[in-house]
C-alpha cells in the first residue's frame, strides 16, 4: 500500500510540475509576443497544424495529463518506426488501396511532432481527455448519414461536404489535424481577421466589430463567425450552421467557440469548444499550438479535372441498369464511425 501511495504522489507531483512549466512557458512568451502597429496581438502569418498528438486520450496514458519532453521524445520516436515499418511494406506504398481510398505514404503528410502544450490529448476538457458521449438524437442522426453514404447517389446530395468539396475534412470552422494540408494563413486589420485554409483553399472573413446575428433561417457551410478581443485572445463565436455540415456529428445549433493566443514569433494556440447539447452530453474542448511556417500555401484541385463526382453518379446509373444493389459505396475512413453509432451504447474507447 505504502508504494502505491508513493507512487501516486509521484506522479500527481509530475503532472503538477508539467502543468506548471507549460503555464511558465506560455508566460513568458505571450510577453515577447509580436504587436500590430495598432497594438493588437498580431496573429498574422502562415500557421501550421500539423501533429501527431492523439486527437483523444489513449488508453495507455490513463490519467496522464502532460508529457514530460523526454516521454515526448520517445512517443515521436515511436510513431517514427511505425511509419516506416508500414513503409517497407510493398502491400501498403506500391499497391494501397483501390478507388476507395487510393492513397500511400507519398501524400501522407500528417506531422511527425506532438505538439508543444506537451499534452496526451488535444481534447482537454472534460479532464480525461476523451469526447462526451454522442445524443440518441446524434447517433440517429449519424446512422441515417452513413445509410446515405453508403449507398449509390441519386444526385451529389447524397455524398458530404468533403467528397463534394464544398468543405474540407480539416479546413473547419474548426480546423483540425489530418492527413494533409495542415495550413492556414491570417489576415489581420483593426476590423476584420480573414483565415484562408490550404485545404478546399477556403477563406472566412471574421468581422471584428459588433454585427447583428444573421437570421434563425439562414444557415450556412461554414457557420457565421463573430469574432472579438478577450484581452490578448481573439475569441470567434461561430451559429447558423448548415444541418449538412455535422463536425464530427454536430447539429444545426452547434455553437463553436475558438479562442486564438499568439504565445510566442513562432507559436499560436488554437482552442475551441464544441457547444451542441442536442449532439452531446456535455461540451468539450480542445488545444494545439500551431507553428509559424515559411511553406507557403498552394492551389488546392479537390477533384482532378473535376470528374470525380460525374464517375460516380454514372457507376449508380450503370449499377441499376444491371439490376445490381451495391451498398459498398461509403469509403473505409469512415467505417469505424460508422459501425460505433450502429450500438445503442458504445463503449468509451468506440467514443
Amino acid at each position: 500500500m505504502r508504494a502505491r501511495t508513493t507512487m501516486l504522489a509521484g506522479a500527481v507531483a509530475a503532472a503538477c510540475v508539467a502543468t506548471l512549466l507549460v503555464a511558465e512557458a506560455q508566460e513568458e512568451a505571450a510577453q515577447e509576443a509580436p504587436r500590430t502597429s495598432w497594438g493588437a496581438p498580431d496573429l498574422r502569418g502562415t500557421w501550421d497544424f500539423r501533429t501527431i498528438t492523439p486527437f483523444e486520450r489513449p488508453a495507455s496514458f490513463a490519467d496522464q495529463e502532460f508529457l514530460t519532453a523526454d516521454e515526448v521524445e520517445e512517443f515521436e520516436a515511436a510513431v517514427r518506426e511505425q511509419r516506416a515499418a508500414r513503409e517497407a511494406n510493398s502491400e501498403y506504398t506500391e499497391n494501397q488501396g483501390d478507388v476507395d481510398v487510393g492513397y500511400n505514404s507519398f501524400f501522407i503528410d500528417s506531422g511527425t511532432q506532438m505538439s508543444r502544450t506537451m499534452r496526451t490529448s488535444l481534447v482537454v476538457d472534460p479532464p480525461n481527455g476523451r469526447v462526451p458521449a454522442m445524443t440518441e438524437d446524434a447517433r440517429a442522426r449519424a446512422r441515417a448519414r452513413f445509410d446515405t453514404w453508403g449507398s449509390p447517389p441519386r444526385t451529389p446530395a447524397d455524398r458530404n461536404t468533403a467528397v463534394r468539396c464544398i468543405t474540407g475534412f480539416n479546413s473547419g470552422p474548426p480546423m483540425t489535424p489530418g492527413a494533409y494540408n495542415n495550413i492556414m494563413e491570417v489576415f489581420q486589420t483593426p476590423d476584420y481577421v480573414a483565415i484562408r485554409t490550404e485545404m478546399v483553399n477556403d477563406h472566412r472573413i471574421i468581422p471584428v466589430a459588433e454585427r447583428a446575428p444573421l437570421r434563425e433561417d439562414l444557415r450556412l457551410w461554414k457557420g457565421d463567425s463573430r469574432g472579438h478581443w478577450e484581452g490578448d485572445t481573439f475569441v470567434v463565436t461561430t451559429t447558423n450552421f448548415s444541418e449538412d455540415t455535422a463536425f464530427r456529428n454536430t447539429g444545426r445549433d452547434l455553437v463553436l467557440t475558438e479562442r486564438f493566443t499568439r504565445t510566442s514569433e513562432a507559436g499560436l494556440l488554437y482552442e475551441y469548444t464544441v457547444d451542441d447539447p442536442a449532439s452531446y452530453e456535455a461540451n468539450w474542448s480542445t488545444a494545439l499550438e500551431m507553428q509559424k511556417t515559411e511553406d507557403l500555401i498552394y492551389e488546392y484541385a479537390c477533384h482532378e479535372g473535376n470528374l470525380a463526382m460525374m464517375l460516380m453518379l454514372r457507376g449508380a446509373r450503370l449499377q441499376e441498369a444491371e439490376g445490381r444493389g451495391d451498398d459498398q459505396w461509403l469509403a473505409s475512413w469512415y467505417r469505424g464511425a460508422a459501425a460505433a453509432v450502429q450500438d445503442e451504447d458504445p463503449d468509451e474507447d468506440e467514443r
